[in-house]
């Protein structure tokens, strides 16, 4: 009885961990497309952090965790932008030097966190993967 059990959880465990890993390659995947275009078209996917973040695999990698905090914090800068760039160009009298000036720095700043995704999702993308290894979910 019990090892059916088990033999679900490690096959729920498999999955998360393949979707969680899909999900970074297609950030990494986003990623490049927007810095090849110079242009930032949508954030990033987060769906599965929530479901793997208690994971033990994952929770002993510090780039991981760095990894999923950079992709909330591009997400919430782009929203910011985004909210930003509706409310100054909804209204005529929105549309002053100041305001101007501020979704620049908005612009900027999504810019910046950009340009350092690359260097976040490869390196979590490999614990990733030697973790999986590991476990005999990927061969080496």
């Amino acid at each position: 009885m019990f090892s059916i059990f088990n033999k679900k959880s490690d096959s729920q465990l498999r999955k998360n961990l393949f979707d969680f890993w899909a999900e970074m390659e297609k950030n990494l995947e986003f990623f490049y497309v927007m810095d090849q275009r110079q242009f930032i078209t949508n954030g990033f996917l987060t769906d599965m952090w929530p479901v793997v973040k208690e994971i033990d695999v994952i929770k002993k990698h510090g780039t991981i965790a760095t990894y999923a905090l950079a992709i909330e914090d591009f997400n919430q800068a782009l929203k910011t932008y985004k909210d930003y760039e509706v409310w100054y160009t909804g209204d005529v009298t929105h549309k002053s030097p100041e305001n101007a000036r501020k979704l620049h720095a908005l612009k900027n700043e999504l810019d910046v966190k950009l340009r350092g995704m690359e260097a976040i999702i490869i390196p979590a993308g490999q614990d990733l993967e030697r973790e999986m290894v590991q476990l005999g979910l990927l061969k080496a």
